[in-house]
């Protein structure tokens, strides 16, 4: 492996594990220079350094090479280990953040994988701790779907995390299957309608996530089409749930 390909698997690794460059190298007992000029493909760590990374990174990482790294658990990396660093339970956390508690158990537990700005920042200000630029665009280029925008979740059960874009949205059940897929002008409008149905209560809709789409053909396009790859499993749609 080159020195370059070397310093990217670092790199990725780090970011995937949510440490910043300064706590990797205090967790190594090296510099931050030294793992900034690893990750640049300058240098390369020595072996004992190499054990280190191994250990603190996952003793596969570099096996596994920077394509597979899974970008988009670096938020359940970090809420874990900052909630754990401050003692604080789920429930604490929670209270703190006015965040429901199965939003926070969704995020730890990688169902949630790109929560609204909103609730990144509730969860900075509770753990008093910023969740780092570079981990938040690597977030961002994970869920982008070129030449649509980003795939977000939402908080289906908390009226103030709806989001009033248009787009599509999904709705998805305690197993994290998708149950119902719906496109609004307004999502919060169309959130705040089947909240009033009886079939929109845990475990049937537990999570949901949206992607913004402004254009009302393109809406309808996209909806149809994942509502045929959903089949039976969409069960919500096949009750004929009234739309726009």
């Amino acid at each position: 492996m080159t020195k370059r390909k070397f310093g990217k698997a670092i790199r990725e690794a780090r970011k995937q594990n949510a440490l910043t460059q300064r706590e990797l190298a205090r967790k190594l007992g090296v510099s931050r220079t030294a793992v900034f000029d690893w990750e640049a493909g300058s240098r390369e760590p020595d072996e004992g350094s190499k054990v280190k990374l191994q250990s603190i990174l996952g003793a596969n990482f570099l096996a596994a090479g920077p394509d597979d790294t899974d970008t988009s658990s670096v938020l359940s990396a970090w809420l874990s280990r900052v909630r754990q660093e401050r003692n604080m339970t789920v429930a604490q956390l929670a209270e703190k953040s006015g965040l429901a508690v199965p939003t926070i158990y969704n995020i730890e537990a990688g169902k949630a994988q790109n929560p609204r700005q909103r609730t990144i920042r509730l969860l900075e200000k509770a753990v008093g701790k910023k969740f780092e630029d570079e981990f938040q665009k690597s977030l961002r280029e994970a869920s982008t779907i070129e030449g649509l925008g980003e795939f977000q979740d939402f908080e289906p059960h908390d009226k103030n995390d709806w989001p009033e874009e248009s787009g599509i949205y999904v709705l998805y059940d305690i197993s994290d299957r998708p149950v119902y897929v719906g496109m609004a002008t307004s999502i919060a409008t169309r959130i705040a309608d089947h909240s009033t149905r009886f079939w929109f209560n845990r475990p049937i809709v537990e999570r949901a996530a949206y992607v913004p789409i402004k254009d009302e053909k393109l809406r309808r396009q996209v909806e149809t089409i994942l509502i045929k790859f959903l089949k039976s499993n969409a069960i919500i749609n096949k009750q004929q749930v009234e739309r726009d």
